[in-house]
């Protein structure tokens, strides 16, 4: 009897080892089965839900405001693009374009172009730009200056040769715009009001230089075709860039405005250049022309 309850107790001691040999070993395959199949269900949802943050990403982009401007993605580089645009933000900026005034010499106002045209021919004769400006009346204006004074000075001399004279002010105010573009576009924007501005002096120079024998008819020409090939350059500039709603409307009038002043003075620099009368007066009636035709885009631009 003895003998057979030390056997059953020894019996009992083995299974009971038996069984946490077992629990072990199936702990063991818990625990591996469990890890890996983690891992799969983790690299099988990752991607999931890394996709929907990206889209989350996309929904909260801001609504597009007042004029932007993008550059057209010419190569179909759609990715470049889109790494080019992150790299540069777009922001938002005032842009200032400053008033500018001109002081035209007038030479007389007729209700008939008949007799205006008669004046502006003789003008054009003796070296004058000859201009005919239609404002309720038929203008001829002979010549036109950024300073009041050196106006005033044509018209004192005139009136010492006994010739009448009166000054006309051509106004163009400033105005400011808001552009929402990257700053790379803000600044073409900006550079391209910059250059048409200083190109009034520029001209302006020419003409005084030529009139008082400074420089000779061919140096004339050859700074009237450098002013147009910048303005040719910062065209093709703009032409890069694109804009939506009313904000198209102050770009393309931009580009347009470019392009007549780069075809204006194209035509100025052609034909024959000896004829220093001639050219000087080209350039006096071309001068005039672009500050007309600048002062009607700034008023367009203005009832925006």
């Amino acid at each position: 009897m003895r003998y057979s309850r030390i056997r059953r107790a020894r019996n009992q001691r083995r299974y009971f080892s038996m069984i946490i040999i077992i629990f072990l070993i199936l702990g063991g395959i818990y625990f591996f089965t469990a890890g890996t199949m983690g891992k799969y269900i983790s690299g099988f949802i990752a991607p999931i839900l890394k996709s929907k943050e990206a889209g989350q990403l996309v929904q909260n982009d801001p609504d597009d405001q007042g004029m932007e401007l993008t550059l057209p993605d010419e190569n179909g580089q759609e990715e470049i693009q889109e790494i080019q645009e992150d790299n540069n933000p777009r922001i938002t900026e005032t842009v200032k374009i400053h008033t500018m005034n001109f002081y035209g010499i007038q030479m007389g106002a007729f209700n008939s172009k008949e007799n205006a045209d008669t004046i502006g021919n003789e003008l054009k004769g003796k070296g004058g730009a000859g201009y005919i400006l239609d404002d309720q009346y038929y203008r001829v204006i002979a010549m036109a200056f950024l300073s009041q004074d050196d106006a005033a000075s044509v018209i004192s001399q005139l009136k010492n040769q006994s010739i009448e004279a009166q000054m006309y002010e051509l106004s163009c105010p400033g105005l400011e715009m808001e552009i929402t573009a990257t700053s790379q576009k803000i600044e073409g924007i900006k550079s391209a009001f910059s250059l048409i501005q200083e190109n009034f002096g520029e001209l302006e120079t020419i003409v005084k230089d030529l009139d008082k024998d400074k420089i000779t008819t061919e140096i004339a020409i050859n700074r009237i075709d450098e002013i147009k090939n910048q303005i040719k350059g910062k065209e093709e500039e703009l032409n890069k860039y694109s804009a939506t709603q009313e904000g198209s409307q102050v770009l393309s009038g931009l580009k347009k405005l470019l392009s007549d002043q780069a075809n204006s003075l194209d035509q100025l620099i052609q034909g024959n250049v000896s004829d220093k009368v001639a050219i000087s007066s080209k350039i006096k009636y071309t001068y005039i022309d672009i500050i007309v035709k600048y002062k009607e885009y700034i008023a367009q631009i203005t009832k925006m």
